[in-house]
Parts: C-alpha cells; sequence; structure tokens
C-alpha cells in the first residue's frame, strides 16, 4: 500500500496538470487585442529603445563597453529579450486575489494539490512564450540577417536554452512566494513591482552583467537572475564556455532547491493561518 500509495498520488498529480495546461492554453490563446499586446509586445520595448542608447555611446566602431561593439550588444539585447519573454513573470499567477478573497480555502477540500494547478499555468507560459519567441526569430533573421544573433555552436544554443528553462523555474517559484505573502501581507502587488525591477537588473536585461564593474558581477553571479539571462546570453554568443555552463546549472539547481523548500513551508503555514483566521 504504502508503494502504490506514492504512485497513484503521482499519477493523478500529471493527469491533473495535463488537463490544468490545456485549460490555460486555452485561456491565454482566446483571440483578443490583449494577447496580442501582452504575449507579442511584452518584453520588446525597453530592449529597442536600448539598441538606439547604444548606437549613441558606442558610435565609433572601436569603441566597447564591457568587451561589447555595437553589433554584439544588438545581439546580446535581442536575446536578452528573447529569453526573458520565456521567463515567468509576476503577473502570470492570480494566487494574492484568490488569498485576499478567500476563494483559496476550495483548495483544501479537493482531492488534488493547488499547486498542481499553478505548474499548469507555466507550462502554459513556456508554450505559448516558446511559439511567439519561433515566430520572432524567423521574421527577424529574415528582415534582419546582419544583425540577428548567431550561434557560436549547437551545443552553445542548446546549454544557454537549458539554464534559461532552469532560470524560468526559479522565477516562477519566486513568483509564487510573492503571491504566498498575501496570507501575511496587503502590499504584495508592491513586492512584484520591487521584485520585477530587482531581477531585471541583476538578470542582465538592459545592461550586461559583464559589463559591470567586477565586484558587482561577482556577487551578482551567484544569484539565479544572472544565468537566466545573461549568462545564457553570453553562452549563445560564445562569450562563455562549458566550464561555466556547469556552474550555472549547479547554482540554479541550488536555488531551485532553497525556493522549493521555502514554497512549501510557507504554503503550509499560510494555508494554517489562513484557516485558523477563519477567512
Amino acid at each position: 500500500m504504502s508503494a502504490t500509495a506514492p504512485s497513484s498520488a503521482l499519477a493523478r498529480d500529471l493527469r491533473l496538470l495535463g488537463v490544468a495546461f490545456a485549460f490555460e492554453l486555452r485561456k491565454v490563446t482566446a483571440w483578443r487585442a490583449g494577447f496580442v499586446v501582452r504575449e507579442l509586445m511584452r518584453s520588446l520595448w525597453r530592449p529597442l529603445v536600448m539598441i538606439f542608447v547604444y548606437r549613441a555611446i558606442l558610435a565609433t566602431s572601436d569603441a566597447r563597453i564591457g568587451g561589447f561593439d555595437f553589433p554584439t550588444m544588438v545581439a546580446y539585447l535581442i536575446l536578452a529579450a528573447s529569453f526573458e519573454k520565456l521567463l515567468f513573470h509576476q503577473r502570470g499567477l492570480d494566487l494574492a486575489d484568490q488569498i485576499f478573497q478567500g476563494y483559496v480555502t476550495k483548495y483544501l477540500t479537493m482531492p488534488v494539490r493547488f499547486f498542481v494547478l499553478a505548474l499548469g499555468r507555466f507550462a502554459q507560459h513556456l508554450a505559448v512564450q516558446s511559439s511567439v519567441i519561433a515566430g520572432l526569430w524567423a521574421v527577424g533573421s529574415l528582415l534582419f540577417p546582419q544583425w540577428w544573433p548567431r550561434a557560436a555552436s549547437a551545443s552553445a544554443a542548446v546549454e544557454a536554452f537549458a539554464l534559461v528553462l532552469l532560470g524560468s523555474y526559479c522565477a516562477f517559484l519566486v513568483c509564487f512566494l510573492v503571491n504566498v505573502l498575501a496570507f501575511w501581507l496587503e502590499v504584495v502587488w508592491t513586492l512584484s513591482a520591487m521584485a520585477s525591477f530587482v531581477f531585471s537588473f541583476a538578470a542582465g536585461v538592459l545592461v550586461p552583467v559583464s559589463a559591470m564593474p567586477e565586484s558587482l558581477a561577482g556577487a551578482l553571479r551567484w544569484l539565479f537572475p544572472y544565468w537566466a539571462v545573461s549568462a545564457p546570453g553570453e553562452l549563445f554568443l560564445g562569450r562563455l564556455g562549458t566550464q561555466e555552463f556547469v556552474r550555472g546549472v549547479c547554482v540554479l539547481l541550488s536555488w531551485i532547491v532553497a525556493l522549493e523548500l521555502t514554497r512549501e513551508f510557507l504554503w503550509r503555514r499560510g494555508l494554517h493561518r489562513h484557516v485558523g483566521a477563519g477567512a
């Protein structure tokens, strides 16, 4: 019985994950103007503006910022925008709303784990954004072949994509944790905005981390956002090698373990407090 119970629970979770994924995919792809603005244009405007900024800074052919000339910087910004779209974002979950309104209590009476439903939304996000990025890259490589990034090698592209996926899961866990704080705080949306700003900076979305002062860059290399955007971009371009990829995997897996343990603890404590308060 003890051996079959976990396997049956896992099978139930996998079935639920498939149902949740299909539901979230149908919901987000329902045609409306908001889908185009949110899914196609999100994360594209800032790098586009920064291209013009760097054009002014790197006006001469021998100008460099952290070893980046203008063509390399353009390629990096395109990669950073693409990778950022793959990362789960704070608006991807509505758990805080459910906590504030008391809806979360219904999951206490259902024979399912709420986290599996959230995982379904994470899987939907990856599926939609991967399709969007594939379309944008097809168009971009045809219209701007001289500026579009080219992978240093097939293995560099695979390693970069693997880091982004692990980094996206870290971002998803952080998003879940911020939402869970609604059990105790009423400033969740303020914290979400602050976390988004810090994440963009630490990830090197607009300024490559390697172009920052070395003391700051060294500290950011211990945080998962760097390995989710900046490091994959440089790995894709051949500026980093397999040794850095292995280090990135170790850092990201360490963050995943720590975030998973924190998520489980806060969720259980939050539910206990929520029910105990009579909400």
